[in-house]
């Protein structure tokens, strides 16, 4: 019995691997296009940075939530599959209205479902994998593979009409809602006799450092995700939704071959210095979009996107699921979430459509390339303070 269980805990989790490759295939294709068809069906910049913004309230409020209710719910399955369900319904509600205040609504309350799963995924993925011999980062890599093969082939099959995503992100998120069926359940860890504080998280410098240097990072992605494809396509560039694809493909292929030796890094060079070589590339990246105009030479620059995304994500995440008490892991890694990718997103929705519409999506990437690299520098400096990031010191 005993060696059937090791058996079973060597095997390749091929069920959580293919719920990363479909979750972010859904991601890729919403994510990529919503603003693009936003756009198409008359908003404005300035709209949809004010959709951006409100959606963002709303996940403002579901990021914890959902967080505290995985911790809390008899299996944190059960709150992935309602999420998958709640979200592949809300998708087909776009096309029943076109206008701005209808479409404000759909977005944010599709935000409310669907946003939450990431983290919690992430936190699911490293309770499934504790105690076996599979790495989080050779399992996510489903995400990356699932992520690549759609932004290719989607930007070609929908020639610049955007109406198809929402079904196709249906259909996706329902698959995702029967594998979660099929995976092992994961119990909530906090109740009555298991109760850690949330003092533990608030007091916890590394990771408040972590998620502070990650909100400088998140700010100039999400402008990149919410605005850059439409600058890219409008003939300040010259760009279409194919080249779109092939340049979100171009980004997410580049995490590949990070999340194969992301762990050896970490192990081998530490997480402080990973983190800074991750913002100056990262600052990298941002700078020259601000200087390039020609789709030919902006696709490549976006293959840096591996070492920014890839390094940043994975140590912060594998750090709350070592270092946070088990009954609070999802509340931790929704909170990451929370200030590093929504706070970003209220600071800079209504400003980054303003910017976006009457000067440029090119003006915000040099503002994200000055931020984060004065956040690396910050960074460096504040970390030389912190025991935890002392030379041979490993938080992943």
């Amino acid at each position: 019995m005993n060696y059937q269980t090791e058996e079973k805990q060597d095997r390749f989790p091929i069920a959580l691997f293919a719920l990363f490759f479909l979750f972010y295939a859904g991601q890729a294709i919403y994510n990529t296009y919503v603003n693009l068809y936003l756009s198409s069906v008359g908003l404005s910049g300035t709209q949809i940075g004010i959709i951006v913004s409100v959606s963002t309230v709303g996940i403002l409020c579901a990021q914890l939530f959902w967080g505290l209710v995985s911790d809390r719910t008899k299996t944190k399955n059960s709150v992935l599959r309602l999420l998958y369900a709640a979200t592949a319904i809300i998708a087909l509600a776009f096309y029943l209205n076109s206008s701005f205040l209808f479409l404000a609504a759909a977005v944010t309350l599709f935000s409310v479902f669907f946003h939450p799963l990431m983290p919690l995924q992430d936190n699911f993925a490293l309770e499934y994998l504790e105690n076996r011999r599979w790495d989080y980062g050779q399992v996510r890599i489903g995400g990356t593979i699932g992520y690549c093969l759609t932004v290719l082939v989607i930007g070609f099959f929908l020639q610049d009409g955007y109406r198809p995503i929402f079904f196709m992100v249906a259909v996706f998120m329902t698959i995702c809602r029967f594998i979660c069926l099929k995976l092992p359940k994961i119990e909530g860890f906090r109740t009555k006799e298991n109760k850690s504080s949330y003092r533990e998280l608030l007091k916890n410098k590394p990771l408040a450092g972590l998620i502070l240097f990650n909100l400088t990072f998140s700010i100039g992605l999400n402008f990149y995700h919410n605005f850059y494809a439409i600058y890219f396509t409008s003939d300040a560039v010259g760009g279409n939704s194919s080249l779109v694809g092939i340049m979100m493909f171009a980004s997410s292929v580049s995490e590949i071959p990070m999340l194969m030796l992301i762990h050896r890094i970490t192990e081998k060079i530490g997480i402080k210095k990973t983190l800074v070589v991750a913002g100056s590339v990262t600052a990298l990246r941002w700078l020259l979009l601000f200087f390039l105009k020609t789709p030919g030479l902006i696709v490549p620059v976006n293959l840096l996107h591996g070492i920014g995304y890839t390094s940043f994500s994975y140590c912060i995440i594998t750090y709350i699921g070592k270092t946070v008490p088990k009954d609070m892991r999802a509340t931790g890694q929704t909170l990451n979430v929370l200030i590093g990718n929504v706070v970003s997103r209220v600071l800079f929705g209504l400003v980054g459509g303003f910017i976006s519409e009457y000067m440029g999506a090119d003006k915000m990437m040099l503002f994200s390339s000055v931020l984060i690299g004065a956040g690396t520098v910050i960074f460096t400096i504040w970390s030389r303070k912190i025991k935890e990031f002392s030379e041979g010191t490993n938080l992943c």
